[in-house]
């Protein structure tokens, strides 16, 4: 039991860390619940509830930033949330061997996501020209809100180059709709994940002050560094980790 705890713990502190330094927490923990005898149903939901709450300062400290657009950023927001509430639903109804056979393609989806960062921003301006572009920001943001809800590694680096291309805006500018977005994803999604009986409690909890832990540890030492090799080493260990869960 003691080691367990202290595997959820550190699972918490690299989540945090990670988080602090170029995001895709989940891309960490979720492997790490694995290794502690959690069936992946069980560690999602988990992740999921003990990463949450790390979610809401960051939406916080952003809230003068987005009283201006804070109207504007709810209607664009439902999809997101319509999305997240479905996702959840989904992913708690799911059979382990479905969930399974996808979880490669998310986690692969986040690590590109994490490689990609501002540059898919301007995809998005090449493959939706002109009015095309609102339509296709809802669409995404709805399929980013179901992907937040039923898993949701990488999330923050998809929303903030769907806002960013909406808005024409640079990706700092948008850098609070992004935690916004992310926090009320989060907080839909957690309602049925929480009242779905799968969450290990301790490991939810213990996963929450080892992130919040991680969190002010990598935000001292993630300062320091180019944003560019952040991302790339965030990636890099990611993509280590998501060959290990193919080939276990």
């Amino acid at each position: 039991m003691t080691a367990s705890i202290v595997l959820f713990l550190f699972a918490g502190l690299i989540g945090g860390i990670v988080n602090s330094a170029a995001g895709g927490a989940k891309l960490f923990v979720f492997p790490m619940l694995l290794a502690t005898g959690l069936p992946p149903i069980a560690a999602n939901v988990t992740q999921a509830v003990g990463l949450w709450p790390a979610q809401l300062p960051a939406a916080w400290v952003y809230r003068r930033e987005l009283a201006e657009e804070f109207r504007t950023l709810l209607r664009q927001m439902v999809p997101a949330l319509i999305g997240a509430f479905i996702g959840a639903v989904a992913m708690v109804n799911s059979s382990e061997e479905v969930f399974i056979s996808i979880v490669p393609l998310f986690l692969i989806v986040a690590v590109v996501a994490i490689i990609l960062g501002p540059r898919t921003t301007d995809f998005m301006h090449w493959a939706f020209p002109g009015e095309r572009l609102k339509t296709a920001t809802a669409f995404l943001l709805a399929l980013i809100g179901f992907y937040g809800g039923f898993f949701g590694a990488g999330m923050g680096f998809m929303l903030l180059a769907v806002l960013s291309a909406s808005t024409g805006s640079g990706v700092s500018h948008v850098n609070g709709a992004k935690n916004m977005f992310a926090a009320a994803i989060q907080s839909v999604a957690v309602i049925p994940l929480m009242f779905s009986g799968m969450v290990d409690w301790m490991a939810a909890i213990c996963v929450l002050i080892g992130g919040i832990t991680g969190g002010y540890i990598g935000a001292s030492i993630t300062r320091r560094l180019p944003e560019t090799y952040v991302r790339l080493g965030v990636a890099v260990l990611g993509l280590v980790l998501t060959l290990s869960f193919l080939l276990t």
